[in-house]
């Protein structure tokens, strides 16, 4: 797992240290950098190697960007930097301009770690908040190997009909009566939504269906698009391995307020489980749902990390959120998840 992450001078982040926890999120409001560290974690996995030296820039996760539009123009780095704690071991990664124009980019690497803790097939799964809009009829991955989910989590029903029938890990397992990956998806999704999930194999397209609790099946785009959401990350959640990384961009989109609480609670089971969680929110629900799961004793405190960002003279202060035990915030940054009060205060006058 990530333990710490340094990112300095990337987008409009000058310099920015994160404690990595089980549970972490980041949080504020929008175009404060929230995506950015998201996206230079991503950045600094496409490019990490088990060995030190200089490369060209690769990605995989992200689209290709100039070096001019990667690094901080109000500091006018001259080069942006990731880098990567993983316990004692770290992997330093600069990024440089390979020619005047500031248009392609060199990667430098200082520091490694091991294959099995940074391998983005195996151990870092990412969800975007733009996700693949082919709800009823995706098709099989040509390239499972070197990226199973694809870029927009196109082929996530390609990997849960692969995948389905295995049976989990003991501590991801809610529900002992069906220990396969099949039967822990189908009983979050029921608690959640109130739906089953069925998938069959019609050729080179599969066949998606929702269960009602009445029995209809429905075709997901009937169901909603809060639903599948809600199952894509469920279904890579459970997937994947003890040690392993699941980063989520904005898994409260399409979901009623109770929902995005019992999301927060799976993801919660997720983290205790053994699987490090990342997610970025603008949810207040999310937020309060640590607080809660705190106070329940759902999760310790040592495994909780919350950072709210914010914007100054143009560049990204993020700030690590304080929380106790009993759920309580020990040290109040203002702006922060205040719009339900100043709703109420006028509401009220």
């Amino acid at each position: 797992m990530i333990s710490h992450l340094i990112i300095s001078n990337y987008k409009s982040i000058g310099i920015a240290e994160f404690k990595m926890r089980k549970l972490t999120l980041f949080s504020g409001t929008n175009s404060s950098g929230k995506s950015s560290a998201i996206q230079a974690l991503l950045l600094a996995v496409d490019n990490i190697s088990t060995s030190e030296g200089e490369r060209n820039l690769r990605t995989t996760y992200l689209p290709v960007m100039s070096f001019n539009e990667s690094r901080n123009y109000i500091t006018n780095a001259k080069e942006y930097g990731v880098k990567i704690f993983c316990g004692d071991e770290n992997a330093d990664m600069q990024f440089l301009p390979k020619d005047e124009q500031f248009i392609a980019t060199t990667v430098r690497q200082t520091g490694t770690l091991p294959e099995e803790v940074f391998n983005q097939q195996k151990n870092i799964f990412h969800l975007s908040a733009i996700r693949s809009g082919d709800l009823g009829s995706p098709k099989m991955n040509p390239n499972p190997d070197s990226n199973p989910l694809g870029n927009k989590g196109e082929f996530i029903i390609d990997y849960y009909h692969g995948h389905m029938k295995e049976i989990l890990q003991p501590s991801l397992v809610a529900y002992n009566e069906i220990k396969t990956l099949e039967g822990q998806v189908n009983y979050w999704l029921q608690r959640l939504t109130g739906y089953t999930l069925t998938v069959s194999s019609l050729g080179s397209e599969y066949l998606v269906r929702y269960i009602s609790a009445e029995g209809k099946s429905l075709h997901p785009y009937n169901v909603g698009t809060g639903v599948n959401f809600v199952a894509e990350t469920l279904i890579v959640c459970l997937s994947s391995r003890l040690g392993s990384t699941v980063i989520i961009e904005n898994p409260e989109i399409h979901l009623h307020p109770s929902a995005q609480a019992d999301m927060l609670d799976f993801l919660v089971a997720i983290a205790n489980a053994g699987i490090q969680v990342i997610i970025e929110s603008h949810s207040d629900h999310f937020f309060n749902g640590i607080r809660r799961s705190l106070k329940t004793r759902k999760i310790d405190r040592e495994d909780v990390s919350v950072y709210n960002f914010k914007k100054e003279s143009g560049l990204t202060i993020s700030e690590e959120v304080e929380l106790s035990q009993e759920g309580g915030i020990m040290n109040y940054i203002p702006g922060m998840f205040e719009q339900f009060d100043i709703d109420l205060d006028a509401i009220l006058m």
